[in-house]
């Protein structure tokens, strides 16, 4: 029987409704997926800052500026923002799994921004503490 009720409806009704329900499931997984990639857009705004002021702190305290430390400066900018994209994916993975709880989100970013701290520390230490082997 279909889904509006008449036992005589057409087989061409029902591939009608069958596409119907899958352009329904494509739509909400974009719903999903546009909604927790919004919210990740507005973090990657915490998330850039607070890794600006962290490089600029560093070095401009250091006093030192060169060609190698401005390649790696930007080597790790591009890197970081290649690994933020982790978070949405696996956040939209998970909603559209059914878990609706905001709390996976808050760990991937706070766990992956202070992971990017650590790795920019460590590649900006190795340019600006002179003489460490």
């Amino acid at each position: 029987m279909s889904m509006n009720g008449n036992p005589y409806a057409s087989s061409a009704n029902l591939s009608d409704e069958k596409l119907d329900s899958k352009s329904l499931t494509d739509d909400s997984l974009l719903s999903i997926a546009r909604t927790v990639f919004l919210a990740w857009e507005k973090l990657r705004v915490i998330y850039l800052s607070l890794l600006t002021l962290l490089t600029l702190l560093l070095v401009g305290f250091s006093g030192i500026f060169n060609v190698s430390l401005m390649i790696s400066i930007m080597f790790g900018a591009f890197f970081a923002n290649v690994l933020y994209f982790a978070g949405p994916v696996i956040d939209t993975y998970i909603r559209w799994l059914g878990y609706m709880h905001s709390w996976p989100r808050w760990v991937m970013f706070i766990g992956g921004t202070i992971l990017s701290i650590v790795l920019a520390i460590g590649l900006l230490g190795s340019h600006l503490l002179p003489n460490q082997p």
